[in-house]
């Protein structure tokens, strides 16, 4: 799949009927970058050279319960209309982090794609009604029209939103609901910490080389964004970083790397302390909040979904985007 895309920054070329309506979006998908006047959402570009290497070190130089937060200029942004929150999972008496669990709670999934709405589904439909390799997985305002016409065509319902009658008249073999996956917790609750990073690290590996898609995060083989990866591989470790869903990760006002990096319940440490498991977050540097968010590998490598695919980058400042001075160990 990275042979059909560009690498570049916005290398998206999106239609000219699509970039009003993208700009007043806060396009949402985990990893999404800033949506620029003018030019449709900027996706971060692995291909950037190197500005600062950091030289993380395997000491922690912030005490347990002490998180870190300086300068992050990244508030959580407020729940999307509509959109119930659930309560965060119950916490070990005395903790104030995540607790591991086995039983990830359910999502509801079977989004109905509606304006501004991205991920896994969209790209099929926009796939299925013709359109090139490289176009953003969002419902712009092309990608809604084709739908119409489809509509039309087929003698079906007219009103641009694909649900399950729209789907099954396109013929896809994938069930209308199958956006609800998560992946199941594969350890015990009593499984270490260093056990916990393993499965996560082992799991994000298993989707190296898949496909970049705005919002995704779904099953191997149908592409992930940033944070789609990461929460699939913080469910396979056992953890649930709830009120963040999958079923936000595809609404058009939602970023699960910024809701990730503000959780109340994650621990900060100095970005200079990373370590093997570490999630670590870049800012747009134009906006100044957080876009992209990677699993450290050590030796100053992290893992990322990034376009053009899912692959190992290194840990860095780039050309539009900075790093956090922080990252979180959920572990």
């Amino acid at each position: 799949m990275a042979a059909r895309r560009s690498g570049q920054v916005g290398g998206r070329r999106l239609r000219a009927a699509g970039v009003a309506l993208i700009a007043a979006l806060a396009f949402v998908a985990g990893c999404g970058s800033e949506t620029k006047a003018g030019t449709g959402p900027v996706r971060p570009n692995a291909s950037q050279p190197t500005v600062q290497q950091a030289a993380p070190t395997a000491a922690e130089s912030v005490a347990p319960g002490s998180p870190s937060r300086a300068g992050n200029g990244a508030a959580a942004e407020a729940t999307p209309p509509g959109t119930s929150v659930a309560a965060p999972p119950a916490a070990a008496p005395g903790s104030r982090y995540l607790t591991p669990t086995t039983r990830i709670a359910p999502a509801s999934g079977c989004t109905r794609l509606t304006p501004g709405m991205n991920g896994i589904k969209v790209k099929m439909v926009q796939r299925r009604l013709g359109f090139p390799a490289g176009t953003w997985e969002t419902m712009d305002p092309a990608t809604v029209a084709a739908v119409t016409r489809f509509q039309q065509r087929a003698g079906i319902q007219v009103d641009g939103v694909v649900g399950p009658q729209t789907w099954a008249a396109m013929g896809f073999g994938a069930d209308f609901c199958f956006d609800r996956y998560q992946a199941a917790p594969a350890l015990q609750v009593t499984a270490s910490a260093a056990a916990r990073v393993r499965q996560m690290i082992a799991f994000a590996e298993a989707y190296l080389g898949e496909e970049y898609v705005w919002g995704g995060a779904g099953p191997r083989g149908y592409g992930v964004d940033c944070s789609g990866l990461i929460l699939q591989a913080l469910y396979s470790a056992g953890l649930d970083p709830q009120p963040i869903t999958v079923d936000k990760h595809v609404l058009p006002a939602y970023r699960t790397s910024r809701e990730l990096y503000a959780h109340p319940r994650l621990r900060h440490l100095p970005l200079g302390s990373a370590r093997r498991g570490d999630l670590v977050f870049w800012r747009d540097n134009a906006a100044g909040r957080v876009n992209h968010i990677a699993i450290y590998l050590g030796n100053g490598q992290v893992l990322e979904a990034i376009e053009p695919s899912v692959h190992v980058g290194r840990l860095t400042n780039r050309a539009t985007q900075t790093m956090m001075p922080d990252v979180v160990r959920p572990f």
